[in-house]
């Protein structure tokens, strides 16, 4: 996996990979950092993407799965757990929207989903 990836989980429940991932970077043997992509807006810090932000087709030119569509940003950084794999690759950030991800997320203390959903953070 490299930065900008977008990952769909094999194991999809809501305690789980419910939502599309971006990897951002390893953390070890176990897990790793990245950020949720979702289509909901009604929480504060679910922030819109643009198309820009990302890659159509592969560089073979296949469209991948996952385009832009109202697509929005959770503003944290989170801990994925290896056990949710295998993930398969199903889109990728443009470097601008590796960047925008960054940019959002810089300063954010990677945690568990399950604490930031109890969390008033994202209410």
């Amino acid at each position: 996996m490299k930065k900008g990836d977008i990952l769909k989980g094999s194991k999809r429940g809501r305690d789980a990979a419910y939502h599309y991932i971006v990897f951002l970077d390893g953390k070890d043997d176990n897990s790793f950092i990245g950020v949720v992509l979702t289509h909901s807006d009604r929480y504060k810090n679910n922030i819109l993407m643009k198309e820009g932000h990302f890659q159509e087709t592969t560089a073979e030119g296949k469209k991948y799965e996952f385009r832009f569509n109202n697509t929005h940003l959770v503003k944290g950084r989170f801990i994925k757990l290896q056990d949710w794999r295998p993930f398969r690759k199903i889109g990728e950030l443009t470097q601008v929207g590796i960047e925008f991800v960054e940019s959002e997320t810089n300063g954010k203390k990677p945690i568990l989903w399950d604490e930031y959903i109890s969390g008033e953070e994202n209410r």
